[in-house]
């Protein structure tokens, strides 16, 4: 018999660079479909991923954090983020618990925004593992003097807490509203996108210095080896990864090629846990100069302001 108070609706993530949205994405979803890192801008596409049970399905948008941009690929990620904002049912606006007791101008952006698109807020105050309770209620005070929240939820996405709560609270905003997704997929991000944001996952994870945020991946040959049951065996990849500095290549390469054999190395283990099967993983460095500026180069590498839209 078919549900009828069944709940369906788009969900974005929304908040500061670094706030743990990506981090709350991989729990709700059991599995690592955002790369989440210590490090912020990690974040560029919106990533979409799909909950669902037998009362609703949820489709999440984990947006890039706002920030202020310095670049093109930097515009077109705040861009990104604010449509993600416009066109949702529901907006989850994430806090570090640790912030002062005020509201920051990024996140009356993100309030304004979707106030004035008729979104509907949820505030969500993460991180209380690092904090003590006694500091939540007025940093909650703060929000809720500014703008109606349909709830308030503390939660720590790195340690699981509070995010059944949270469920609950979306499930309740959303529409009543037969499912959107009907094809069983529970995320847009492909084998191949995947493979390519654990590479960046390491470089960011690995290399300390600016030149995270310099780097882009491209997956250049992704070639999938089956066995006499047509069962995947092997995947072999070959992947170059662009920085924008000569000298942002050597550090890449290391003394002797020692740091992207490490990259590599651990890049391959992400990616054949993901692929269920053994791969083969190629890297190559190369300079592009002021990519990040270049209309063309940023089409090609996937972060044009089309391609990181809804």
């Amino acid at each position: 018999m078919p549900n009828n108070n069944f709940k369906c609706g788009f969900v974005t993530l929304a908040g500061k660079t670094n706030i743990g949205k990506s981090t709350l994405l991989n729990q709700i979803m059991q599995t690592e479909i955002a790369i989440a890192t210590h490090k912020p801008q990690t974040t560029r596409h919106l990533i979409k991923g799909v909950y669902q049970d037998e009362q609703s399905q949820i489709i999440f948008i984990d947006s890039p954090g706002m920030h202020i941009a310095t670049d093109q690929l930097g515009r077109n990620m705040r861009k990104a983020a604010s449509v993600a904002i416009q066109e949702t049912d529901i907006v989850v606006l994430l806090v570090d618990a640790r912030s002062e007791l005020k509201i920051g101008e990024i996140e009356k952006q993100i309030i304004d925004l979707a106030i004035t698109s008729n979104v509907g807020l949820i505030l969500a105050i993460n991180k209380i593992d690092l904090v003590e309770k006694s500091r939540i209620l007025p940093l909650i005070q703060e929000y809720i003097n500014y703008a109606d929240f349909q709830a308030v939820v503390p939660i720590s996405a790195k340690n699981n807490d509070g995010i059944d709560l949270l469920l609950t609270e979306i499930k309740n905003a959303l529409p009543i509203n037969s499912p959107l997704i009907i094809d069983g997929s529970y995320t847009d991000q492909t084998e191949k996108k995947l493979a390519a944001e654990y590479i960046r996952a390491e470089i960011i994870e690995q290399i300390s210095k600016e030149i995270p945020y310099s780097v882009a991946i491209k997956i250049e040959e992704f070639n999938e080896i089956f066995d006499s049951k047509n069962q995947r065996s092997r995947v072999q990849i070959h992947a170059t990864i662009f920085v924008d500095r000569e000298n942002h290549k050597m550090i890449l390469l290391g003394k002797n090629g020692r740091q992207i054999a490490a990259i590599g190395r651990a890049s391959r283990e992400r990616i054949s846990k993901m692929l269920d099967c053994p791969c083969d993983l190629m890297l190559f460095v190369k300079v592009r100069t002021d990519w990040r500026n270049q209309y063309s180069q940023l089409k090609e590498l996937g972060y044009s302001s089309k391609d990181l839209n809804l």
